[in-house]
């Protein structure tokens, strides 16, 4: 059984045909009307600019965002301080064992 399916996705007034995993689907959705709230939100902000600018502004929020979330979720400086404590845990504890012998 095929788990892929075709939708057709609105993103600024142009219906894209997309072929995605059915699980998917919502996110292709959420997505797409994201991207038209931002567009329709510079539309009124900046009613002077072109089209082209409406997309490149909703394209920066979002990358932004992506990265944002990227840093937010980058857990090696927190896995360097575990790192870190489980040194100084070992010798605490090596010190400890040495002191009892």
């Amino acid at each position: 059984m095929d788990d892929s399916f075709e939708i057709k996705l609105m993103v600024g007034g142009t219906y894209y045909p997309l072929t995605i995993k059915r699980g998917d689907e919502h996110l292709y959705r959420e997505a797409a009307r994201r991207i038209n709230d931002k567009l329709n939100r510079y539309r009124e902000r900046f009613p002077q600019l072109s089209e082209e600018k409406y997309y490149v502004m909703a394209a920066i929020h979002i990358s932004m965002a992506n990265i944002m979330w990227e840093q937010f979720n980058d857990t090696a400086p927190y896995a360097e301080k575990i790192a870190q404590f489980d040194k100084q845990l070992d010798a605490i504890l090596e010190d400890a064992a040495k002191s009892q012998a």
